[in-house]
């Protein structure tokens, strides 16, 4: 088993509208997950509104076996408290913990994070690459438990990890520290091993990632080459 790397989450992703690939990554992630202690999946729902893509919906997930993992939604949608109302139906079915919304056609941050910690969920939101810190709610913040930065322009996995999310993970560390210290600092989309030494120095607590894993030749090569290179990066800060 490897050892939990303590000072970063790896959150593997599924994204897809076809049933079959769904079910075979999650039991992939849980025939292998266990020997590195993931905990949890994050499971991304496209309403081919938010962007030019489909994946399956909150209503589908109780057919598919989660075993003990937590479920994370990134809800990317017209309206992400639609969906939240939709993941209500399966709260007897599915292990939801966070419901993370972008931000972008959300039309109240307030009202979304109010109604997920109504269904106890952990509540957080998300910001596509490009968007402007300034239009997070500050309100909203003080019951945030969850920030996740894109990487990429989200809807997508397979795209190059984009540098400029480096200055935003920055502005945003300082953000959390000021106005909530318990929330989780996650970035998703294109995140590689070669990406991890910077994500740790400046301060993300979590990484989510797909196509890492995904095209590699099997999960656990994947999984491997992400620990191998935090275990490196931890190493180094030590001298």
């Amino acid at each position: 088993m490897k050892e939990k790397n303590k000072a970063m989450n790896i959150i593997p992703s599924i994204l897809s509208d076809e049933r079959e690939v769904v079910a075979k990554q999650l039991a992939s992630i849980l025939s292998s997950g266990e020997d590195y202690e993931i905990e949890r999946v994050q499971m991304d729902i496209i309403d081919g509104e938010f962007a030019d893509n489909i994946t399956v919906t909150p209503l589908d997930l109780p057919d598919f076996e989660f075993g003990g993992l937590e479920v994370d939604l990134h809800l990317m949608t017209q309206e992400p408290l639609d969906f939240v109302y939709e993941a209500k139906e399966t709260t007897h079915f599915v292990p939801i913990k966070r419901v993370i919304g972008q931000i972008e056609k959300m039309s109240n941050q307030e009202a979304f994070v109010e109604e997920v910690k109504k269904q106890h969920w952990l509540p957080g939101l998300c910001l596509d690459l490009y968007t402007p810190l300034s239009e997070l709610s500050l309100d909203a913040l003080e019951d945030v438990r969850v920030l996740q930065v894109m990487g990429i322009q989200a809807g997508f996995q397979g795209q190059q990890f984009n540098e400029h999310t480096y200055q935003v993970i920055s502005e945003l560390r300082e953000l959390i520290e000021r106005v909530n210290p318990k929330i989780e600092l996650i970035v998703d989309g294109g995140v590689k091993p070669e990406h991890l030494g910077k994500l740790l120095e400046l301060g993300v607590d979590s990484v989510v990632v797909g196509s890492v894993l995904w095209k590699a030749a099997s999960i656990e090569e994947g999984l491997d080459s992400l620990y191998d290179e935090l275990a490196n990066s931890e190493s180094e800060e030590t001298f």
